[in-house]
């Protein structure tokens, strides 16, 4: 009797079991070899349901990015003040070693996306990007009807998504503070407490 594979279960296994190699190794050191040895299949078998090792990275790093996103959508419902949701939201990939290592690995796909531009990237990263306007707005509003930000402001959550993006590519600088950077925006944006 013939067994029958969940084609997309087992891509996802196979991404799965290697997002550590990722983390250890980064997408350019990343080789076949390695994902086939510890995904315990054949480089013939990777190459069933992937089609590069690009496509590899890319389903794992999909999983770090839903990952993100239920931490981001957490803070937000959290039963913390605006700023502090707005803090965590974008202190969320530095506040750890764990969370350091997912950093890299999104800047080197920053990196690869920028310069192949491959469509299904740019979708990928268009995705990303409206859910992270979605949960930024529904901070911003409980922030605005709450009186906690500065009514005078015409905060954007689009704006505060490449303000997020700018914190990561400047990030690899000596110069850049992240913390000090957040702190910076959110005393503009944030009502001083009396």
């Amino acid at each position: 009797m013939a067994i029958i594979v969940n084609k997309e279960e087992k891509r996802k296994n196979i991404a799965l079991s290697c997002r550590e190699l990722l983390l250890k190794h980064g997408i350019d050191k990343l080789t076949i070899s390695q994902i086939a040895q510890t995904a315990g299949v054949g480089k013939g078998t990777i190459y069933e349901y992937f089609e590069n090792k690009e496509d590899i990275v890319f389903e794992i790093i999909t999983t770090f990015i839903v990952e993100h996103e239920k931490k981001l959508e957490e803070i937000s419902l959290a039963d913390i003040s605006t700023r502090e949701k707005l803090f965590h939201f974008f202190y969320l990939l530095f506040e750890n070693e764990t969370a350091k290592k997912h950093l890299n690995i999104y800047k080197e796909f920053l990196a690869i996306s920028l310069t192949h531009e491959a469509k299904e990237m740019l979708e990928f990263s268009e995705q990303c990007r409206e859910k992270f306007i979605m949960i930024l707005n529904r901070i911003l509003e409980v922030g605005t009807t709450s009186g906690e930000l500065n009514g005078e402001m015409q905060i954007s959550a689009s704006s505060l998504v490449l303000f997020g993006t700018g914190l990561v590519v400047d990030s690899r600088l000596t110069t850049c503070n992240v913390e000090q950077e957040i702190d910076r925006l959110l005393n503009i944006i944030v009502k001083e407490r009396k």
